[in-house]
């Protein structure tokens, strides 16, 4: 290996997150990390549209923008290169009869162009068992809690 060839490039996203998955959270909702948000130009839009296949158990999400009919708000935090978004869709995982603290995590879209829809990025959703949690005070003085497992109860 010749050590003058190589060509290095300097990683610059020390501190932001790098993931480029759509997650599905516990509490009804989709995020879009800092780099997926960077890389599909999320700033451009501020409404999404949910599309849901029952049989396969995949949902497609169309960003929009403001004049353009949407079903869901596209919630922005963050600033400049930390920014991201969320979308909360409790009314959706409703419908569907879809337990999100069962499906919750991390999914990597495919990006597909429908000519009835346009731009489409679609997740399929897997089921995994459901965990249980007691929260209990991690301290007596700081008064933080942490989870504990049921099932690492010894009784």
């Amino acid at each position: 290996m010749d050590i003058n060839s190589l060509n290095l490039e300097k990683f610059e996203g020390r501190g932001s997150k790098t993931s480029r998955w759509i997650s599905v959270t516990k509490s009804n909702s989709f995020g879009f990390p800092p780099a997926f948000f960077k890389e599909n130009e999320l700033d451009k839009f501020s409404k999404v549209n949910l599309y849901f296949d029952p049989n396969e158990k995949v949902v497609g999400i169309q960003f929009l923008k403001d004049g353009e009919e949407a079903s869901f708000a596209l919630n922005k935090y963050g600033k400049e290169n930390k920014q991201g978004a969320s979308v909360v869709a409790k009314s959706f995982f409703t419908e569907y009869g879809i337990q999100a603290s069962r499906v919750s995590g991390r999914y990597e879209p495919i990006v597909a162009d429908r000519p009835d829809i346009g731009k489409i990025f679609l997740i399929q959703l897997e089921e995994h068992e459901e965990e249980s949690f007691i929260e209990t005070p991690a301290s007596e003085s700081g008064g933080d809690y942490q989870g504990i497992r049921v099932e690492d109860i010894p009784f």
